[in-house]
C-alpha cells in the first residue's frame, strides 16, 4: 500500500470535515445572521449548548439509531463516556426541564451551531454540519405550530428563495390508525416502513393480510393519496373513524387555518401519509423542500413527549435549517451571496503614512470598512488587488503628481474618479460619502 506524500498529509481533511475559505465563511455567515434576524423579529433569544456532553445524559432524549452515529469519547478525568452533540432540540429540553424549568413559559430560544453525526456525507451536509432553529417551549396549541411554518416561509424568502415547498404532516394521524388495529411492533414498523418508500403495492399487500375492518382498511389504502391542499382535510374526515386520528385531523384542519390567515397556504402541502420522524414527533411536522436541491432544507415539529424524558412534561415544537443546504439552494436559484468586501481600499505612497493612519481611524470611526495596502508596489496592482477583494473605492494618497493635501478617490466598480481634500474627509466623512458606513456589497 502507498504512503500518502508529505504534502498530501498537509492538505488531507478527515472523511466528512469541510472547510470554509473566506468567500464560503462569509456566505455562510450572511445566511445565518439573515435566519438570526428572522428568529429575533419573532422575538426569540439565542441560546448557546456545549459542543459535547456526557453520552448517557444525551442518550436519554435520543433513540439508538442516532446514539450509534454519535461520535464518541471518554473524559481522561472521570472516565465517563462523553459525546459530541447530533442532535440540539434534546440538549435544549434537558437544559429548559433543568436550568429553566421555573421561567416563564412560553420560552422561545434560537440557536446556531454545528451538529456531528457520523453519516455519509451526502447533499449539502457533511459529517460535521450547522444548523440554525428554534425552540418554543411551553405553548400547546396549534398557534405554536403554526408559527413556526409561518417563521420558516419568512426565512426561506429572506435568504432570497422562491421556489419552495413545505410539506406537512400528523404522527398522531397514523397513531390512531395503528391503536385502532391494535398491531405489534413488527407489523407496525412494516407498514410505516412501507408508507415511508410510498410502497402502494407493499402496502396493499399487508393491508390484504390484517383482516381489519373494511373502514380501517379502506383509510389505510387512501393514506399515499391523502396529499394535496385543503380538500384533503374534507377526503380524511370522511374516512376516518377513531378519536385519535379525528383529533389528529382537527389540530391539522386548525394550523392550515391559521396559515391561510398568515397568508401562507399556497406554500404548503398537506400529507397524512408522511411517516418520517414518526419516533421523534408527537404531533404535526413539517419539512421545507426547494427547487433544484434534492434534500430536506428545513425540517421541524412538535416534540410533547422529549422533556417528559428528562423529568419535565411540558410541550414543544421547533425547527432547524441545514446551513450547506441553504447555500446550495441559494446557488442553484441564483442568489447572489458574495460577501461584501471594504468599503475603503487605502494606497498610500508617502513615507510618514500620517494621513493614511489618520483617514483609516476616522472613517472607521465613522462606522466604515477599511483595509490598508501596506505592500509597496505599483498603483494599478493596488487597484487591481483592490478590485479582487471587492472594496467599494480606493483612496490613494500622495502619488506622483498627486495635488497636495488631496486624495484620488476612484470608485471599484467603474463609476468614475476625483480628487477630494483630506482635511474634509477627516472633518465630515458623510460630505463625500453619502451612507458612509452602511457597507458596499458587490
Amino acid at each position: 500500500m502507498s504512503t500518502p506524500s508529505r504534502k498530501a498529509l498537509q492538505t488531507q481533511l478527515p472523511k466528512g470535515a469541510k472547510l470554509y475559505l473566506p468567500d464560503e465563511a462569509g456566505q455562510k455567515r450572511h445566511v445565518e445572521e439573515t435566519l438570526l434576524t428572522v428568529f429575533r423579529r419573532w422575538g426569540y433569544r439565542e441560546i448557546v449548548t456545549p459542543a459535547y456532553e456526557y453520552f448517557d445524559v444525551l442518550s436519554q432524549g435520543t433513540d439508538h439509531e442516532l446514539q450509534e452515529r454519535m461520535f464518541k469519547m471518554v473524559d481522561r478525568e472521570s472516565g465517563r463516556l462523553l459525546a459530541l452533540r447530533a442532535d440540539v432540540t434534546p440538549q435544549i429540553a434537558r437544559i429548559v426541564a433543568t436550568r429553566l424549568r421555573e421561567a416563564p413559559k412560553p420560552l422561545r430560544l434560537a440557536y446556531l451551531t454545528n451538529v456531528f453525526r457520523y453519516d455519509e456525507p451526502h447533499v449539502g451536509r457533511y459529517r460535521e454540519f450547522y444548523q440554525a432553529g428554534v425552540e418554543l417551549v411551553g405553548l400547546p396549541n396549534a398557534e405554536g405550530d403554526a408559527e413556526m411554518i409561518a417563521m420558516t416561509v419568512e426565512g426561506l424568502g429572506a435568504l432570497g428563495l422562491t421556489r419552495f415547498q413545505i410539506d406537512v404532516g400528523q404522527a398522531d394521524f397514523f397513531r390512531g390508525i395503528l391503536e385502532d388495529l391494535g398491531l405489534d411492533e413488527s407489523r407496525a414498523r412494516e407498514l410505516r416502513s412501507a408508507l415511508g418508500r410510498k410502497d402502494v403495492s407493499a402496502l396493499e399487500r399487508l393491508v390484504a393480510g390484517l383482516a381489519a375492518p373494511s373502514t380501517v382498511t379502506e383509510l389505510l389504502l387512501a393514506l399515499p393519496t391523502l396529499y394535496g391542499r385543503g380538500d384533503v382535510l374534507e377526503r380524511a374526515e370522511r374516512l376516518v373513524k377513531n378519536p385519535r386520528s379525528e383529533a389528529a385531523l382537527a389540530n391539522l384542519a386548525e394550523i392550515y387555518r391559521l396559515l391561510r390567515v398568515y397568508g401562507l397556504a399556497d406554500a404548503v402541502v398537506l400529507d397524512l401519509g408522511e411517516v418520517r420522524g414518526f419516533d421523534y414527533y408527537s404531533g404535526v411536522h413539517f419539512e421545507a423542500y426547494v427547487t433544484g436541491l434534492g434534500a430536506t432544507l428545513v425540517g421541524g415539529g412538535r416534540y410533547d413527549d422529549m422533556l417528559g424524558r428528562f423529568g419535565y412534561d411540558c410541550p414543544a415544537t421547533g425547527f432547524a435549517f441545514e446551513v450547506g443546504r441553504a447555500l446550495l439552494a441559494m446557488e442553484s436559484q441564483g442568489v447572489a451571496t458574495l460577501s461584501p468586501g471594504p468599503e475603503f481600499f487605502i494606497i498610500d505612497f508617502t513615507t510618514d503614512k500620517t494621513g493614511a493612519l489618520e483617514l483609516s481611524r476616522r472613517l472607521r470611526d465613522a462606522g466604515a470598512a477599511v483595509a490598508r495596502d501596506i505592500l509597496s508596489r505599483p498603483v494599478e496592482e493596488s487597484l487591481a488587488y483592490a478590485r479582487q477583494q471587492r472594496a467599494g473605492r480606493a483612496l490613494v494618497i500622495g502619488e506622483p503628481g498627486a495635488p497636495a493635501g488631496q486624495v484620488r478617490v476612484v470608485s471599484l466598480d467603474g463609476n468614475g474618479e476625483g480628487w477630494v481634500p483630506i482635511a474634509e474627509i477627516l472633518a465630515d466623512p458623510a460630505r463625500h460619502f453619502p451612507g458612509v458606513g452602511g457597507g458596499h456589497h458587490a
